[in-house]
């Protein structure tokens, strides 16, 4: 039979009626997250295999305690009220369950790690808590898991290649089952008709899929920049070489960039933000003519 240990700490000062049963906004995937009254943190410490909880309260950003998890953690979730954090295992297949009553100061040593599916990533809650939707990377999907009992209820197919970010809506209410679920695809899709190699010849994806159906309701394209402002010496797609760039005169030739690398996406009002590298594959190699960073909205 399983055994539980309790690592107990000292913490003072919030009763169980002080916890918030429901996030204050939308929700989305990282490798660190706050309980929804802001008091604690957790943090995936993906090197050594655990994760961490501070105590954010008065400004004191104390280190708690550090909980083993499985291989190679990144994604973290609070539950509402702070009782229990979610982790993606990214190596292991596996999202652990950690029980907590931070107002007690105790934390449960996990014995529940869900499978899902191939290299687990992202993951985020909808506004009340009751569904968890966690991106598998290398299968390509989105499981589903019902927090009432911990278990997989869906797995979500058709989200496209590589899933890594997850973001999700919050209108305010008491139903989860009216908010929309967006998540990255990591690597940008070319661009029918455009010519392979050119800076904006790919576009970023974003699918959209709905908590009332657990299905996909399509994808969002996020498109290239035709002109980034920098200028590059030289063309490789028209075979023309690249300049001296010392000289500020051979900066002539016009550079495009396309979302890249879709790694996390959030809400805040009616957009959602996806950060990214701006890819420039049409040379020559230089920092600020191959790679920016883009902010898409």
């Amino acid at each position: 039979c399983a055994r539980f240990v309790l690592l107990v700490v000292a913490i003072f000062g919030m009763t169980p009626a002080m916890a918030q049963t429901r996030c204050a906004g939308p929700t989305s995937s990282q490798p660190l997250a706050l309980t929804a009254d802001d008091r604690f943190l957790v943090v995936a410490n993906p090197d050594s295999n655990s994760v961490t909880f501070f105590d954010l309260r008065a400004d004191r950003n104390r280190r708690l305690f550090e909980v083993g998890v499985q291989a190679e953690p990144n994604g973290v979730a609070f539950m509402p009220d702070g009782r229990k954090a979610y982790v993606a295992n990214t190596v292991s297949g596996t999202v652990t369950v950690i029980k907590a009553n931070l107002a007690n100061g105790v934390v449960t040593k996990p014995t529940l790690h869900i499978p899902v599916g191939t290299e687990p990533y992202g993951l985020a809650l909808t506004p009340n808590g009751r569904k968890l939707y966690v991106t598998n990377a290398r299968s390509n999907s989105v499981s589903v898991i019902d927090t009432a009992t911990d278990t997989v209820v869906r797995t979500i197919f058709a989200v496209g290649l590589e899933p890594r970010g997850i973001a999700i809506t919050n209108d305010g209410d008491a139903d989860d089952a009216d908010e929309t679920v967006y998540v990255t695809q990591f690597l940008a899709l070319p661009i029918p008709g455009k010519a392979p190699g050119a800076d904006d010849a790919k576009e970023g994806v974003v699918t959209r899929i709905s908590t009332a159906t657990d299905t996909v309701l399509g994808d969002t394209l996020l498109h290239p920049l035709p002109d980034t402002g920098f200028k590059a010496t030289g063309d490789a797609l028209a075979r023309i070489p690249p300049g001296d760039p010392a000289n500020p005169a051979n900066f002539v030739y016009t550079t495009g960039a396309h979302p890249n690398q879709l790694n996390a996406i959030a809400i805040r009002g009616n957009c959602a933000f996806v950060p990214s590298t701006g890819a420039s594959p049409n040379g020559p190699v230089r920092f600020d003519v191959n790679t920016q960073s883009l902010l898409s909205a």
